[in-house]
């Protein structure tokens, strides 16, 4: 094999695909769906035509029309603990021999998601309101020895939208909403690098006279950071076709971000000459991801002055999500790295939610939902360890606690119920060949506890 064939795998082994920004969060994809507690109760089914509190700055702006002609402050915040445990079925290294390591790993730890929101009356046919939350984001963190480790190790991303927002009462039956997003992500990505299979594949005479020339035997470390603001916008649309029954078009926009930061390796010493071959030293990167739109349609039908039922279908553009791209800048006196292509084949997902809520009294309100999110991602080959992700069902309770007619207290529970994810990183592919083939299962399932106060004056 060639010097530069060489050093192409090295650098294939060490650079982190932004699909790492990719985490074990509660809805399809990286997204987060709860932006609201009175939603969770349901299970989003209200998001789009159901405007049951400030959360509709996120889920339709025009829902501000049909809140309460008052000020109000909502503050909340959701606990989300996803389990995500794999088990090892027989996965190799590209030189055949058994990929080492802990074969079973859980890489879901507790994340805390909080939401603010804020809306006031303008005049009798304008309300402003301003949002603050996470619309995707969570975090997977497996052990630093765990089987998969050359594929990933920790994933953090968070990202903060700042959403102010006005919507406009055309008439006593039709609202139209508005808003911009003002967005932060930040990342940070990390996977061990398999420096004695690199050689061992490649057999580089002179970078690799130091190295045991066995895989496995001479591990490093790579972890990217970058971070990025960039602007969006919402639109919304609430229609009251008839007293008991309001319609709701949202339209959340693609935000597009270039993450600028760096990538820092922590090389073992013996293995110096082929990283500083490879190009492999710490460097400044950059990376585009658009984060995708979404489309939602929902109604809210009162059957009776107690019980109200909703609906709602939402659309996620994730097939923009084909392939990502990571640029390696230049370093004087340095070997150049070339830009490392991921291939995602990530798909357009629905999710579907059906739900209700009852008024029991001027104290007590209740509520209940299912919804069916479907998975991004399809074939064993393509699931990413960043994200093991399928379809999912979700089962959501809740309720409201008014103690007073200027204070509402609401909590939220839902358990979502994953399918099992096989996942066979073939060596075929060329980004897998010091990374290994990785075969097992994953074990999966979330719950979400949630709760807020809301206060109007």
């Amino acid at each position: 094999m060639s010097q530069t064939a060489s050093l192409k795998i090295g650098l294939l082994a060490a650079s982190v695909s932004l699909s790492l920004i990719s985490s074990q969060a509660s809805a399809a994809g990286f997204g987060i769906t709860e932006q609201s507690i009175t939603g969770l109760g349901s299970a989003f089914s209200s998001g789009s035509a159901g405007a049951g509190d400030g959360g509709t700055i996120y889920f339709n702006p025009a829902g501000m029309s049909f809140l309460e002609n008052k000020r109000e402050i909502t503050l909340g915040a959701h606990i989300i603990d996803p389990n995500a445990k794999f088990k090892n079925e027989g996965s190799v290294h590209a030189t055949t021999v058994a990929l080492t390591g802990d074969n079973e790993s859980d890489a879901g730890p507790v994340a805390l998601v909080p939401n603010f929101y804020y809306t006031r009356p303008l005049n009798d046919q304008w309300m402003f309101g301003f949002g603050m939350n996470a619309p995707f984001g969570l975090v997977t963190d497996y052990d630093d020895d765990w089987v998969g480790r050359y594929h990933a190790l920790t994933s953090d991303l968070k990202t903060v939208n700042l959403n102010p927002s006005v919507s406009f009462k055309s008439s006593e039956n039709l609202s139209l909403g508005f808003g911009l997003s003002a967005q932060y992500i930040k990342a940070k990505l990390s996977n061990a690098i398999d420096f004695g299979g690199i050689c061992r594949l490649t057999q580089a005479s002179g970078t690799c006279d130091s190295l045991a020339l066995e895989s496995q035997a001479d591990d490093g470390e790579v972890e990217v950071t970058g971070d990025d603001w960039s602007f969006g916008y919402n639109l919304g649309l609430m229609w009251q076709a008839s007293p008991d029954t309001r319609i709701g078009l949202a339209y959340r926009s693609r935000v597009k971000h270039k993450l600028e930061g760096e990538a820092d390796f922590d090389t073992p010493a013996n293995a110096a000459p082929i990283a500083a071959g490879a190009g492999l030293v710490d460097r400044d990167v950059t990376a585009k991801v658009t984060l995708p739109d979404s489309f939602s349609a929902g109604f809210d039908h009162k059957v009776n002055n107690k019980l109200t039922i909703n609906g709602d279908i939402t659309w996620t553009n994730w097939s923009l999500l084909d392939e990502l791209v990571i640029e390696f800048d230049p370093l004087t006196g340095a070997a150049a790295a070339a830009d490392n292509v991921t291939t995602l084949k990530w798909q357009d997902s629905n999710r579907y939610s059906l739900g209700m809520s009852y008024v029991q009294n001027n104290t007590w309100t209740w509520r209940a939902g299912i919804a069916y999110d479907e998975a991004t991602q399809k074939g064993d080959e393509d699931i990413s360890v960043r994200v093991p992700d399928n379809d999912r069902l979700w089962l959501s309770l809740g309720f409201t606690y008014t103690p007073s007619k200027d204070m509402n207290v609401d909590f939220g529970y839902a358990h979502l119920f994953v399918d099992d994810v096989d996942i066979n990183k073939s060596l075929a592919d060329a980004e897998n060949l010091t990374r290994g083939n990785l075969v097992g299962k994953y074990e999966l399932d979330v719950n979400i506890i949630s709760a807020q106060a809301r206060w109007s004056f």
